[in-house]
């Protein structure tokens, strides 16, 4: 079956039994939909079943190849159409959260327990956030060596650490960590609170240089609002792009039950990050837990689905270097009818799924990736989470 989630069996392949054919497979019966691949008009398993190979191609691997690929070939369809038909919501890309322009001209003092940068990112449905690297800026020779970093979430949804790392440092100089993983930050909740990250470390008589969040250099400036977060505004970012995904800060505080109150402020204390930014647009139509009996939109997806694997199913057959009875006398039969599939799979992409999917009223239906098409050119506003 598909690896997106939202396809797990969609439809099933049968719920008949046949002597006329192999035995069934267990998971042939499961469908989230009720809808089964053998009956779609004109189709059958005694007909199917004498098209079939022996062994490893036979009948139902047959079936679940048909299947699988009209997954793909739906999800392609859909994104590609809706793509064309919308704008991105966000900027996808990569982007450094710190600006070291003024790194040498000072130094931070780290006189708390805890220094480091919290995260609050917008609410994205299939939004991706992930830290591929984390840069180290501190002051003298004696901060050359290592530094342990621990990723906390809000104290509510986790007081220990999800994540640390040991990170180099060299005084006097940024250097940069790549991480043999990248850390994901959630975007999505399931209450309205915004997600919030912190990462800290114990400085231990280490000192910053001055990295900044924004170094007031010209074009955009990057802050911090909790009434007015940057990642709502669609302002021209700049070369920011992880503006648009998120807000950072520099924080500091000795209680980390209590550092949802503390003090946010531009330096960085020393910490830099690189992001890798983007959403999964499959999530325009997709839902982690898809509704295909009563979801309309879910379940016209389903039909498609099984419209597309008839007509790879009936295109399989026709190609094949098998030569039966069946095939010879049926070619232009089995012709048509994929005909037919194709087109009722283009009348529910094409022109349901796609238009209505595109529309203003469903394009945030299931995700947050895409937005209606600016038909007067760009301008100031605000978008949601």
């Amino acid at each position: 079956m598909s690896t997106i989630a939202c396809f797990e069996n969609v439809i099933g392949l049968s719920r008949r039994d046949c002597d006329c054919v192999e035995d069934r497979p267990v998971d042939a019966v499961v469908s989230e939909s009720g809808l089964y691949l053998d009956e779609l008009p004109g189709l059958n398993l005694r007909m199917l079943g004498t098209t079939a190979d022996c062994g490893d191609d036979g009948l139902w691997a047959k079936l679940a190849r048909a299947r699988d690929n009209a997954i793909e070939d739906t999800i392609a369809e859909l994104a590609a159409c809706i793509a064309a038909n919308t704008d991105t919501a966000r900027p996808p890309g990569t982007s450094i959260i710190g600006q070291d322009k003024n790194a040498m001209r000072t130094s931070v003092k780290l006189r708390s327990t805890y220094h480091g940068l919290t995260i609050q990112t917008a609410l994205v449905r299939g939004g991706v956030f992930e830290i591929t690297s984390i840069g180290t800026a501190f002051k003298g020779v004696n901060n050359t060596g290592t530094v342990d970093v621990h990723l906390f979430n809000r104290p509510e949804e986790e007081a220990s650490p999800i994540a640390s790392v040991t990170l180099n440092t060299t005084g006097d100089r940024v250097v940069w960590n790549d991480l043999p993983e990248p850390i994901a930050l959630t975007m999505t909740q399931d209450t309205a609170v915004n997600p919030r990250f912190w990462l800290l470390y114990e400085p231990n008589g280490m000192e910053a240089l001055n990295v900044e969040i924004n170094c007031g250099c010209s074009g955009y400036k990057p802050y911090w609002s909790e009434t007015n977060p940057q990642y709502r505004t669609e302002n021209d970012k700049g070369h920011h792009l992880w503006a648009w995904w998120a807000m950072a800060a520099g924080t500091k505080g000795d209680d980390l039950d209590k550092r949802l109150t503390w003090t946010v402020e531009n330096p960085t204390h020393g910490l830099l990050l690189k992001v890798r930014l983007r959403c999964d647009e499959t999530s325009t139509f997709c839902t982690a837990d898809p509704d295909y009996r009563m979801d309309p939109i879910q379940k016209v997806i389903a039909h498609a689905v099984r419209f597309k694997a008839g007509a790879n199913l009936l295109q399989d057959i026709l190609t094949s270097p098998r030569i039966d009875r069946f095939t010879m006398t049926a070619g232009e039969q089995l012709e048509a009818l994929k005909k037919d599939y194709e087109a009722e799979f283009e009348k529910r992409v094409g022109g349901f799924l796609c238009p209505t999917l595109s529309g203003h009223d469903s394009i945030n239906r299931y995700g947050d990736c895409r937005k209606c098409k600016d038909t007067w050119g760009m301008h100031r506003g605000t978008i949601p989470n």
